[in-house]
């Protein structure tokens, strides 16, 4: 039978740029569906890469795939031009650096069909290393099985997963054909939303199934999610309003309604609001502006009383920006917060009562409550140079590293929450410091030494205590590494090696309680002694004395032997299954102690570790007798 004479039950469209290493497992999945009457539509947006090769390669020998060549326009271009030409009787679309089930176009199209749906949607898994998604994407991901009878308006708003990812979603042609829908090729972040915005509304059954069909590759480098409108926050925030305009411009029927403006407004003040808390001053007060304006003029202030006390809240808050000053930022200070509110606030009132005031204060959640996040709020509306950025947990390397990415000053510094500064001077010295003398990369405190000396003597001192140029730090592409505690000691150690002078002063500077870890998680004692070995190594191949003593001293201190032994203890694998056999974990441990304990003893460290070497050997042996 020949398949190009039957009109196809659904048409898959593949925008395909550059990503000719994941291509051949895309069209793999498409090709071999098991719903055979489908035609795979694929536009090549003018790849440079051997991607129009591997297609040409594909359509030679499956009929159902037609190819489409064009100048590069990205994503909502190549999109339209394969709606241009799609002849299915439903739409779907996949990513070419992404791949589905085998079975989705046929799953898929029945639920549309035994639901006369005009929308189905169904659910997907990130991968690669699906443990390391975040909670919202897994629940996105997640939808239930159910359907909207009176149309997708109310679905749009209130079903998890209705938005903001095109690609699950399979659309009835005719819906998309009747008001000649199509992507906005002028809004490039959020694309996928603007377009739900014009065809959920206009769909009078929408469907969702709980089967994860679809593979979203999230974590790709050359992805354009890590292109600079993702990276940077406040340009993202700006395009999300151009976003919302795009929406509004083509929705004017959805505004007439009185019940669909209000629940759009309140949307958009919600979507635009956990942005542009988390965005530097001066990008804060023009995103404001811009997005108050934008609602304004659209009718925004005609149902006030029909907003809740969030909503009406948060516009206000966003409202109370315009006409503030913007000040260019030209420190930016990183602070991790957790369970903390007890004395966040003094560090927080130490770093607003400096002397510089062009400053950005990050603030990452990191595992809070609620009294720390209520503290946390406060400061927000209190002070605009506060940058807000809640999430889940995360290992605290994450944190920096989006600190690393996104901050918008000139000089970077990381802080514990339980600090608080008692030079109100310390940011205007330090940076009157590295402004004035371009061989200084970094400015910290030493109790008895001040003025500038050789970086190498940073050796025993603490990564919180410093002002780095964050030039520097992007330039050679510095990044923290997950190592647990001794996560900021690599970096920093990174950083001096790379780094010709520092300057210290002479001034007690940080002041605040210290916290000790009474307990670690037996993985995190791998990265620990991991990080233990790698500045041992670094100390050997630099003939760093001073570094090589100081890890020793802390190796052999008691409470990395309680850590190190305690979390280890009694931690064993069964290695007896032949089928998949693991190595007793005591077994790492051990090796890394060993390595660590070698390299300290040829740094001339007579004791070395061999107290927390012989610890651990002796509480092995004792758990060994016991199983």
């Amino acid at each position: 039978m020949n398949m190009s004479a039957i009109k196809p039950d659904v048409s898959i469209l593949v925008p395909v740029y550059n990503v000719s290493k994941y291509l051949r497992q895309c069209l793999d999945s498409l090709v071999n569906q098991t719903l055979k009457n489908i035609e795979i539509v694929c536009v090549n947006d003018g790849s440079t890469d051997e991607s129009d090769k591997i297609l040409r390669e594909y359509a030679a020998v499956d009929e159902r795939i037609v190819v489409i060549d064009k100048s590069n326009g990205g994503l909502p271009s190549a999109r339209n031009a394969g709606l241009d030409v799609a002849s299915g009787k439903y739409v779907g679309f996949v990513d070419g650096d992404d791949y589905v089930d085998l079975d989705m176009c046929r799953k898929m199209y029945n639920a549309a069909v035994a639901n006369n749906a005009d929308i189905v949607v169904c659910g997907g898994h990130p991968f690669p290393n699906e443990e390391k998604a975040s909670r919202w994407l897994k629940d996105v991901l997640s939808p239930r099985d159910i359907t909207y009878k009176a149309g997708g308006e109310e679905a749009l708003y209130l079903e998890r997963g209705a938005k903001p990812f095109l690609w699950r979603d399979l659309i009835k042609k005719e819906l998309i054909d009747k008001k000649g829908f199509r992507l906005d090729e002028s809004v490039v972040v959020g694309e996928d939303q603007a377009f739900q915005f014009k065809v959920f509304p206009a769909a009078k059954r929408v469907t969702f199934i709980s089967d994860k069909l679809y593979y979203y590759r999230f974590s790709r480098p050359e992805s354009i999610m890590n292109e600079p409108q993702y990276k940077d926050y406040g340009a993202r925030v700006f395009k999300h309003v151009n976003m919302m305009a795009s929406i509004i411009q083509n929705g004017q029927e959805m505004l007439s309604s009185k019940d669909s403006a209000v629940r759009f407004f309140s949307w958009s003040v919600e979507f635009i609001y956990w942005d542009i808390i988390r965005v530097n001053a001066a990008d804060r007060v023009k995103i404001a502006e811009l997005f108050c304006s934008l609602l304004a003029q659209n009718g925004f202030f005609n149902y006030l009383k029909d907003y809740s006390w969030d909503v009406r809240n948060h516009f206000n808050y966003m409202y109370g920006l315009i006409g503030n000053k913007e000040e260019p930022t030209k420190m930016s200070i990183v602070i991790v917060f957790g369970i903390c509110s007890d004395y966040l606030g003094n560090c927080l009132d130490s770093l607003l009562r400096q002397s510089e005031h062009k400053v950005e204060i990050l603030l990452y959640e990191n595992g809070s409550d609620e009294a720390t996040r209520k503290l946390v709020r406060e400061y927000l509306y209190k002070d605009m140079r506060i940058c807000l950025r809640l999430g889940e947990w995360q290992p605290v390397s994450e944190k920096y590293n989006d600190a690393l990415l996104t901050a918008k000053g000139k000089y970077i510094a990381f802080l514990n929450a339980y600090d608080y500064v008692q030079d109100d001077d310390w940011l205007k010295r330090s940076e009157n410091l590295l402004d004035n003398d371009s061989t200084i990369d970094l400015v910290g405190y030493k109790d008895g030494q001040n003025g500038k000396s050789y970086a190498e003597s940073c050796q025993a001192a603490d990564y919180h205590q410093f002002l780095y140029r964050i030039d520097k730090i992007r330039k050679n592409k510095f990044k923290f590494e997950d190592y647990a505690l001794l996560t900021g000691s690599i970096f920093f150690t990174k950083y001096c090696l790379a780094s010709e002078y520092v300057h210290f002063i002479n001034k007690f500077m940080m002041r605040g309680q210290s916290f000790k870890r009474t307990s670690i998680y037996a993985d995190e004692a791998k990265l620990v002694l991991r990080a233990f070995v790698w500045l041992l190594q670094t100390a050997r191949d630099y003939d760093l004395a001073v570094l090589a003593g100081r890890v020793t001293d802390l190796l052999n201190s008691e409470n990395y032997v309680r850590l190190i032994t305690d979390s280890t203890y009694g931690f064993y694998i069964d290695k007896s299954s032949a089928d998949n056999p693991k190595e007793d974990f005591h077994t790492d441990i051990l090796r890394l102690l060993v390595k660590a304990n070698e390299l300290a003893v040829l740094h001339g460290e007579d004791k070395a570790i061999l107290r927390t070497l012989a610890m651990f050997i002796a509480k092995r042996h004792k758990f060994l007798e016991k199983i």
